[in-house]
C-alpha cells in the first residue's frame, strides 16, 4: 500500500493549445499521465522513469476554463503513489512549451511538500521535525496554507498528547 501524495495542478496558456491538450487527456481513456507522457504497457521501471510515480492518475478532478480572452487553464487535484509525477509534467512542459505548468504537492506520510513549475522552480521541503508552531518559519507560507500543514501538525500533536 503506497503513501499517497496530494497534488494540485494548474496549467495556463493559449486557449487553442489548452483545448487541444484537454482533448488529448479526455480521449486517451487511460489516465492523465499516460495521456501526457505515454509509456504503453505498464512496467514499474518505465512508469517511475517517465512519470516520477509508479501508477497513473485519474484526470477526473481536472477542470478546463476558457477565460474568453484567448487564454485558458486546466486546474485540479489528484493523488499519486509515493511522490509527485514531476517527470510527466516536465515532458509536457517540453512538448507544450507555450504553457505554464505548476504542481504543488504534499505527502504527509513521509512529511514532504513542494512546488514544481515549468519555468524552473523546484522547491522541496521536509517537515518531519517541525511543529505546528514553527512550520511557517521553515516552509513557505503559501505551501503551509495550501495544504493546511499547521492544522495537520496541530491535530497530530493533539493526538500524541492524548495517547
Amino acid at each position: 500500500m503506497p503513501n499517497w501524495c496530494s497534488n494540485s495542478l494548474t496549467i495556463k496558456g493559449d486557449a487553442s493549445t489548452l483545448v487541444a491538450l484537454k482533448e488529448i487527456i479526455e480521449s486517451d481513456g487511460e489516465g492523465l499521465l499516460e495521456a501526457i507522457a505515454p509509456i504503453g504497457d505498464w512496467e514499474y521501471g518505465n512508469a517511475v522513469e517517465a512519470w516520477g510515480t509508479k501508477w497513473d492518475v485519474s484526470s477526473e478532478g481536472l477542470e478546463y476554463t476558457d477565460h474568453g480572452d484567448g487564454t485558458a487553464e486546466i486546474t485540479g487535484w489528484f493523488q499519486s503513489a509515493w511522490g509527485p509525477p514531476i517527470e510527466a509534467f516536465q515532458k509536457l512542459a517540453d512538448d507544450w512549451d507555450s504553457c505554464y505548468i505548476e504542481l504543488l504537492y504534499e505527502e504527509s506520510g513521509m512529511c514532504f511538500v513542494g512546488c514544481w513549475d515549468s519555468e524552473g522552480a523546484d522547491d522541496h521541503y521536509e517537515y518531519g521535525d517541525f511543529t505546528s508552531e514553527n512550520i511557517k518559519d521553515n516552509i513557505p507560507e503559501y505551501l503551509v496554507e495550501h495544504f493546511a500543514l499547521d492544522e495537520q501538525l496541530a491535530e497530530y500533536e493533539e493526538e500524541e498528547e492524548e495517547a
